[in-house]
């Protein structure tokens, strides 16, 4: 396991477009090879503040984590049949840390809020600079960081709920890592119930 230099986070490996820049010639490619460093990017909070150092091979990544937003995100619309566009949600599931690319993995209280957004806007800028089409990645990642919509309130508060359930798996105690408070939809609540009482078997 290494730092990446730019913003000491734990990584798997270094992003990939650092070596490949220069010689990739498709814009698709371009794209391609800077946001598939999410799959290197550890979830730092899980490394550095409850499970260890030591874990490294045993957390997931934000790749993981985008992914297991967006499949429970979609598991919560039709089972409780919201009145939400299904579509929207997992876009903005996926793009929602497309930040951390380059702007890293803050925990919480490591960083302002404002800070951590500035760094991320400007990443998410800098990423986007090599797609030279027509793309609306930019418009659906301010959507969901200014809560913009139903959609991007709803991916906020389930990307709130999934590290919760994530600790089951890990078999930790949520409570003593996480606040549930901005967790407010009464299904979501249903569901979190339930994980804790699973956190205690």
């Amino acid at each position: 396991m290494e730092k990446d230099i730019k913003n000491n986070n734990y990584v798997k490996n270094q992003n990939p477009y650092n070596k490949l820049k220069g010689y990739v010639h498709n814009d698709v490619l371009k794209l391609h090879y800077q946001y598939i460093h999410l799959k290197n990017l550890y979830r730092q909070g899980w490394l550095t503040n409850i499970m260890g150092i030591d874990a490294e091979n045993k957390v997931e990544s934000d790749a993981d984590h985008c992914w297991s937003v967006t499949m429970l995100a979609m598991s919560i619309i039709q089972k409780y049949q919201l009145n939400l566009n299904l579509e929207k949600c997992m876009k903005l599931a996926i793009v929602h840390e497309l930040g951390e690319v380059y702007a890293g993995d803050y925990v919480p209280n490591q960083i302002s809020k404002e800070e951590k957004h500035l760094l991320e806007e400007q990443a998410v800028d800098n990423l986007l600079n090599e797609a030279n089409f027509a793309n609306n990645f930019k418009e659906l990642w301010l959507e969901y960081e200014n809560q913009l919509s139903e959609e991007a309130k709803f991916i906020k508060q389930v990307d709130k709920l999934e590290p919760i359930i994530q600790t089951v798996a890990y078999g930790v105690k949520p409570k003593e890592f996480f606040k549930d408070d901005a967790i407010t939809l009464p299904y979501l609540r249903e569901i979190l119930d339930e994980v804790y009482e699973l956190a205690e078997m």
